[in-house]
């Protein structure tokens, strides 16, 4: 009788494999096209980027807390991720932004600029309303590593729509606002003499 039983085995394999085959290929988004530099060319190349981000944020899932139900629950979009963590697509991002150097790492860096994050996530009000939430603390640090200044961001960018791709679209736009902020604030540090040692000489600049 076990012959009987092959072909409905085989049947129920063949089901298995082409439910599989049929699953939607989950949804993977990163910060998007190169965006214009905010600042002159070579300005900040002395200047050298680097992320700190806790272990839940430090992953390619896409967060969200529902707000409205359980704010200390943090969720996860089953079938969409980042292109890779957080952390690594925000130095990108923002070394496009200011022109600034390489990784920490690199030796021809005069000073640093930290960024600590503490949040990148998507919040939902309401299940039809959300919003990105990008916070963290950034840190300006001397070729000594010492600090020269510190500042706190809390950057809110609403989505426009209620899913992961919404949520996306909020996070990548609170990345831009975050350079923008911290172009102005180099340059007021920049202004009041804050930053010596930090931009390029000529030499280097060639």
């Amino acid at each position: 009788m076990k012959w009987i039983w092959l072909p409905v085995a085989a049947c129920l394999l063949a089901a298995c494999v082409g439910s599989a085959g049929n699953r939607p290929q989950a949804e993977v988004y990163d910060f998007g096209l190169p965006v214009e530099r905010l600042t002159e060319d070579g300005r900040w190349s002395n200047v050298a980027v680097d992320i700190k981000a806790p272990q839940w944020v430090d992953s390619r899932d896409i967060e969200y807390r529902l707000l409205y139900e359980n704010p200390l629950n943090l969720r996860r979009y089953a079938a969409s991720h980042w292109a890779g963590a957080p952390g690594p697509l925000l130095s990108q991002r923002l070394r496009q932004q200011l022109g600034l150097g390489g990784g920490s790492g690199q030796t021809s860096v005069a000073c640093l600029l930290r960024v600590e994050l503490q949040e990148f996530s998507q919040l939902f009000d309401t299940p039809l309303r959300s919003r990105g939430l990008l916070q963290g603390r950034a840190s300006m640090l001397d070729p000594r590593r010492q600090i020269i200044a510190e500042r706190e961001f809390a950057i809110v960018r609403p989505a426009p729509t209620a899913d992961a791709r919404g949520g996306v679209s909020a996070l990548v736009a609170t990345s831009e606002d975050l350079g923008r902020q911290l172009a102005a604030w180099l340059n007021d540090l920049e202004k009041r003499g804050r930053l010596k040692g930090c931009r390029p000489t000529a030499e280097e600049r060639q």
